[in-house]
Order: structure tokens, then sequence, then C-alpha cells
């Protein structure tokens, strides 16, 4: 493909060099916040494996199917991302589905050049942002410097994490990463340790930050999440090497619900009722949450 070759969807643009795809997501409002905190990517070639392309709903998509291990965000969001928020896919006009299908049989030619394609990236071959930052959690916030990531809990964090006095772990003491999408009273970020796997749940496990409530929206913690994974696997790239870096533990879409006292289930059902009486959540939906909190105890 042509230098500088661009291709303009409706929520991103794609530009074609002779070794990589930079991608520049649309900044608009109404396109998904995870696309515009994320602004731009590039893509290397040698780090796709193929390209499909699709109809849709009228809208053809084209989207980029990396190698496994070769991009932090995708190995962390583990097929958790509604498809509109899908960093590696671009939507066109309803007129330009041969349009979908001819960029994507350039870039599988480019593929087939690459004999690895399909094999496991030797190290992550997409870059993503490692500066320091903090997140923001429902009973916590994390905070990430280059070398290590520190919790500093919130008043309403479980007795075992205000009583633990490690709140630092530096990257060479973990093996990865798991981000588990937020939801209205759900969803963590947990830092996976070497050795024993066995773990306390989220609510009470001191390298886990809770979400929920508008904390730890998706746009903030995959970022956060994957500049964590990059960090850890470049501090200690032998765990790419020797396939030590851990494999989700929990079936995309269906996270694992932290356990709850009775105290914090009752206490969340209190806070769901100020959301509905705010309008935040509509009688159905409030109804819904607080059956499946009652359920619970």
């Amino acid at each position: 493909m042509g230098l500088g070759l661009e291709l303009a969807g409706t929520n991103a643009t794609w530009v074609f060099e002779h070794d990589r795809i930079e991608i520049n997501y649309s900044s608009g409002l109404g396109h998904p916040r995870l696309l515009r905190k994320l602004k731009h990517r590039t893509i290397p070639y040698h780090a796709i494996s193929r390209a499909t392309a699709a109809g849709g709903d009228g809208h053809p998509q084209l989207t980029l199917h990396l190698r496994p291990g070769a991009d932090p965000l995708t190995e962390v969001a583990a097929g958790q991302l509604a498809d509109d928020s899908e960093p590696n896919q671009i939507e066109l006009e309803p007129n330009q589905q041969e349009l979908a299908a001819y960029y994507a049989d350039h870039i599988n030619d480019h593929c087939d050049l690459n004999p690895d394609s399909d094999a496991l990236a030797p190290r992550f071959l997409v870059e993503v942002d490692q500066s320091p930052r903090r997140l923001k959690g429902y009973d916590g916030e994390a905070s990430f410097d280059g070398s290590a990531v520190e919790f500093q809990w919130h008043p309403d964090a479980s007795r075992v994490k205000h009583r633990s006095p490690k709140r630092r772990h530096e990257l060479t003491e973990l093996v990865g990463v798991e981000w588990v999408k937020p939801g209205l009273t759900s969803g963590h970020f947990l830092l996976v340790p070497h050795g024993d796997r066995a773990e306390a749940p989220p609510a009470d496990n001191i390298r886990a930050l809770l979400f929920g409530f508008g904390f730890g929206t998706t746009a903030n913690s995959l970022p956060f999440a994957a500049a964590v994974l990059a960090a850890i696997r470049q501090a200690q790239p032998e765990l790419t090497a020797l396939g030590a870096a851990p494999e989700p533990r929990m079936l995309p879409g269906a996270p694992q619900r932290p356990e709850m006292s009775r105290e914090e289930i009752l206490a969340t059902i209190r806070e769901l009722g100020q959301l509905h009486a705010d309008g935040i959540l509509t009688q159905q939906e409030f109804e819904a949450k607080k059956r499946e909190l009652l359920d619970r105890l």
C-alpha cells in the first residue's frame, strides 16, 4: 500500500504506512470514551494475524486480528469490550462494503509475507503509554510509577485491606494483571503474583481494586491495566519467552462477583435507592439490581 494512504471511517481514520497502520480515533462526544481516551495507536504489520471485513448493521466493518501476545491492551481486555469500543476495528459507511473487502485483502497480503503471523509474539509488539498514572476505584486508588503499583484504600474498603501493611507491589513480584470490565456494582483490577495462585475474593484481596458506581470506568481502567502489564513483561521478558504469563481466570463477559458481607449488600441497596431517587436508575433497573443483591444474602 502507498505511504500515507488514508481510510476514513465513522469511528477512526487508518493511515497505511509501509510497515504499520496508524489509527487515529474520532474525538466527538458521540464516540466511545475508551477510543477518545486512547486517541491514537500504532499497529505494526508484524503484529497482525489477519484482517476481516463484515457487513455489520448496514455499516461494513474492517477488523484487525492481532497475534496472540502482541498487544497488552487486547490481552487485558480478553474479549470483554463491546464492538463499538473495539480499538482494532473501523466502521465505514453503508456503501463501502467493497472498500472494506479491498483493504482486508491488502492487509492479508502483508500478513502472508510474515511466516509468524499466527504464532505467539515473542514480546509485546504494540506499544502502550507506560507513563506514571493513577486509577480511582470504588474502594481505593492505585498509582503506577513505572516500577511498582501502590494502593491507597478508601474508608469503605474492607477491614482486610486496611489491616494489611503491604500497599506497594513491585513489578518483579508479579506475573500479570486481571481486568474485569466495570459494571454498576462489579468489576476489578487485580495484580497477579508469582507462586501460589490461590486468592482471596477481590473485595478482600490486597492486590485488587474494586470498580462500580462510576469508579474504574473502562476508559480509565483498561489503559491503566495495559500499561502495568506491559511494564511487567518489559521488566521480566522471560515471562513471555517461557510461556509463564497467566491465562485469564474467568470467562470474558462473565466476571466473578466479589464476595460482599450482609452490611455491604444492604449499604449497596441503599446507594442504589439513592441513584433511583436521583433519576439515574430506572425503576426496572433498580428492582433488578435489588433482587440480585438480595439473592446474595
